[in-house]
């Protein structure tokens, strides 16, 4: 499963018993639990096989026989799906060594409890790209106090693991930003090397934390992407009612825009009044598809030539007002501006003294992500910054989002901080095709 190749072998881990949905499901195992009529594991094989999985391993244990009866029903056509029943409980890591003849030297893992519109082929693609023992796909939870908790840094490599449950340190705060483990990984077969084999383990609970505190190559693939477990009641009702909404297609319920080098170009000539603003190619035809697909689109930018007295705060809503009308005119709307017209150096002469300083919203400070995402009132967990700078990137890595990086700018290469995107786009019209549900164009993951 290389970045070339994309992806091949998936195995989908189905032996948990769900003892919190059985006032629910009754005897029905998780796997089979309705969503929006049709059983969860059709959902997800159809995912799979949409994004070109070649075969699926589906491990089972607890009710087995529940799905070899429902496989015929909900596997896709041209889609090889093996059911290979457990001979004893193991661990989910003890799973994978009871199917490690059948194992490639790289394949996907995903949990049978899962719902996702998940781009498995991209996220395949990035695994492959960052090689190592694997990639884990992450993102702001929406309940991070019962799920385990990673600490990622800039180059995207997991640093920390904080585990849920009774394993976690008593005391231990999760942050409001805390990145989160969605229990969809990308391995290498070396990583069955670290599994004990004498004695049931746990993948996520054991095996991997205990690798994360070695420093063995682990990434993290951040993602604003639709993931949820079904485990709760609760929860399998949220994600019914979003899936009949249609809520799960988009890869994100908001986009939090860059305005130079996104929307409009980047200096010169130095956009200090109204008549200087004009629009990238494509910038409207992005706004407008993300518009048309049900994402709040909001624009967080940098704007310190207010700080250093080159344009009035009047003066740059005047400018802001023309950037409405001109994506009015092609059908595109903004749901917000977020301007940060601070500028951190003080010991220059001139400007306005008052907005020369420290402040909480200059990217890479997180400020006007905040305001945005409690003003428009989108989960985090569903948010994504488009930039064209390293100052774009790191603030979505400061704020635990998702980033896609355009080339319309700096492409994000300019060198200025380290933080990484999660993906590369021509422009924001490719961008938006793509964050909005399409399959047309695949984003550039290495």
């Amino acid at each position: 499963m290389s970045a070339r190749e994309g992806l091949g072998q998936a195995v989908v881990l189905c032996g948990g018993q769900g003892l919190r949905l059985q006032r629910v499901l009754g005897e029905t195992p998780k796997p089979l639990a309705p969503i929006a009529g049709e059983p969860l594991l059709g959902h997800l094989l159809e995912g799979l096989g949409r994004s070109g999985a070649e075969e699926v391993l589906l491990v089972a244990g607890h009710r087995a026989e529940h799905l070899a009866r429902a496989l015929p029903s909900v596997t896709p056509r041209g889609l090889r799906v093996e059911l290979i029943v457990e001979k004893e409980p193991r661990g989910t890591a003890g799973a994978l060594l009871q199917i490690e003849q059948k194992l490639r030297e790289r394949f996907l893992l995903v949990y049978g409890d899962l719902f996702t519109d998940l781009d498995f082929r991209t996220f395949a693609r990035a695994a492959g790209a960052r090689g190592g023992l694997g990639t884990l796909l992450v993102h702001r939870s929406s309940h991070p106090e019962d799920s385990d908790v990673l600490a990622v840094d800039d180059a995207q490599r997991v640093i920390a693991w904080l585990p849920r449950g009774p394993a976690r340190p008593p005391g231990a705060v999760v942050s409001a930003a805390a990145l989160t483990n969605s229990a969809v990984g990308a391995f290498h077969r070396s990583l069955l090397d670290y599994i004990p084999r004498d004695r049931a383990c746990d993948l996520y609970g054991e095996v991997l934390p205990a690798l994360i505190d070695a420093r063995a190559s682990v990434h993290g693939y951040l993602s604003s992407e639709y993931v949820r477990d079904i485990g709760t009641p609760e929860r399998l009702s949220a994600v019914d009612a979003d899936v009949r909404a249609g809520r799960t297609r988009r890869r994100a319920d908001i986009a939090l825009l860059d305005r130079d080098g996104v929307l409009s170009p980047e200096a010169p000539p130095l956009v200090d009044r109204r008549a200087r603003l004009s629009l990238l190619p494509g910038a409207a035809a992005g706004v407008r598809a993300l518009n048309q697909a049900g994402l709040r689109v909001a624009v967080v930018t940098n704007q310190a030539i207010v700080a250093r007295g080159l344009c009035t705060p009047s003066g740059l809503e005047e400018i802001h007002d023309r950037l409405r009308e001109l994506l009015a005119r092609e059908g595109a709307t903004l749901d917000a501006i977020y301007a940060c017209p601070h500028h951190p150096e003080t010991h220059h002469p001139g400007g306005v003294a008052a907005l020369r300083g420290p402040c909480r919203c200059r990217k890479p400070a997180t400020g006007m992500v905040a305001d945005a995402l409690r003003d428009l009132a989108v989960p985090a967990w569903r948010a994504l910054v488009v930039g064209d700078s390293s100052v774009d990137l790191q603030l979505a890595h400061n704020a635990g989002l998702a980033a896609a990086a355009v080339a319309t700018g700096q492409g994000g290469r300019d060198g200025r901080h380290p933080a990484r995107p999660s993906w590369r786009f021509a422009d924001l019209e490719h961008a938006a095709a793509w964050i909005a549900g399409g399959e047309a164009s695949e984003p550039d993951v290495t």
